[in-house]
């Protein structure tokens, strides 16, 4: 996401966020939902296939839209992560984490070093294609 992440924002004010899921794959219901007011959506990809540029386009709608987009992924497949993050996720919701050492896992799949292990790399949506400063990009 560009921007400050409006989600956040809400929640370390302790104000109530409102959102809600979404399993379709139509980049203009989620659209929607941000020109309704929503704070955040969450996109179902655990349970529907979502492997290509549908993932993509739907938080693109979302950026538009000013709605955070909280993509669910598989637990799986450690390197979903680094791509949901990279498409533009706001956020991603990991199920059936269990324990902190599974938690720790996940973190370091989604953050830079030195505090995890992705990579860097600035030509993806969240990057702008590689016109983003790797210093703006990163935080």
């Amino acid at each position: 996401m560009w921007g400050k992440n409006k989600l956040r924002e809400i929640l370390e004010e302790g104000r109530v966020a409102v959102g809600s899921c979404v399993y379709s794959s139509s980049p203009a219901l989620v659209e929607l939902m941000g020109y309704c007011g929503l704070d955040f959506c969450r996109i179902d990809n655990e349970h529907s296939w979502r492997r290509d540029e549908s993932a993509e386009n739907i938080i693109r709608a979302a950026t538009i839209s000013g709605i955070v987009p909280l993509l669910r992924i598989d637990r799986d497949d450690p390197n979903v992560v680094r791509k949901a993050m990279e498409i533009g996720a706001g956020g991603i919701i990991v199920p059936h984490v269990l324990t902190a050492g599974e938690v720790e896992d996940v973190l370091r799949m989604a953050k830079f070093p030195p505090r995890g292990e992705r990579g860097i790399g600035t030509l993806c949506f969240s990057g702008r294609w590689g016109t983003a400063s790797v210093t703006d990009w990163i935080r």
